[in-house]
């Protein structure tokens, strides 16, 4: 039967040498064998670029810049791979955090290695690779937050999609150029440059790619 993760690949970010080597042994005698590692934020940086399908576990901790593990689950996110943060902790504000940066899932060191091996499996099939106390967790916050909800649709916002940047956001994620999106929506292309421009803009994204992912998260979010 074709193993999905033998096409898709692993990859681990870990400054702490120990962890990294005992977790790549673990998954490598599991079956999945991480292709790349990296042990700092630089390394991880240039290893986030090239991580298109690709599982990329990054610890919440790399070095040596505090915001090492934000910027490389954010480039990760970008570049289509799948990243999905771990630490040592299962603190509620470090894994909202990590979620908030764009990572699929957040998983604690001090899983038993069946749980990682089937975190990173999940992770592939684009579900959420969290432990049962995270997601009981998550429910909560969202309850909560969503009690606020009607409230907060009422003030204004800089940051909020209009409609119309919604539909046009729709279309990218869809992979259509400006020039199709002009079509289907009957707008000039410089019209959509400009919609794509504040698009940008409001989720902080990088490139069409960044927004497109998003788009998807944002998605999750509104179903």
């Amino acid at each position: 039967m074709h193993d999905p993760l033998l096409h898709t690949g692993i990859a681990i970010c870990d400054s702490n040498e120990i962890a990294l080597t005992g977790l790549s042994s673990a998954l490598a005698a599991h079956g999945l064998p991480v292709r790349e590692t990296a042990r700092d934020g630089e390394r991880a940086a240039a290893l986030a670029a090239r991580s298109a399908g690709v599982v990329v576990l990054v610890d919440v901790g790399l070095r040596p810049a505090p915001d090492a593990a934000e910027s490389v689950i954010r480039s990760v996110t970008a570049a289509g791979g799948i990243p999905v943060a771990m630490g040592v902790g299962g603190e509620l504000d470090t894994m909202f955090r990590a979620l908030r940066w764009g990572a699929a899932g957040y998983l604690t060191k001090d899983l038993p290695i069946d749980a990682w091996v089937q975190a990173v499996r999940a992770a592939v099939r684009g579900e959420a690779p969290l432990s049962r106390a995270m997601i009981s967790a998550l429910v909560t916050e969202f309850r909560r937050q969503d009690s606020r909800l009607p409230m907060a649709e009422l003030l204004p916002s800089a940051r909020r999609l209009t409609q119309r940047e919604w539909e046009v956001l729709a279309l990218i994620a869809d992979g259509k150029t400006n020039r199709s999106v002009a079509g289907d929506l009957s707008i000039s292309v410089q019209t959509v440059r400009t919609h794509v421009s504040n698009i940008l803009a409001k989720l902080e994204a990088p490139n069409r790619s960044a927004a497109a992912a998003r788009y998807q998260q944002l998605q999750a979010v509104r179903s």
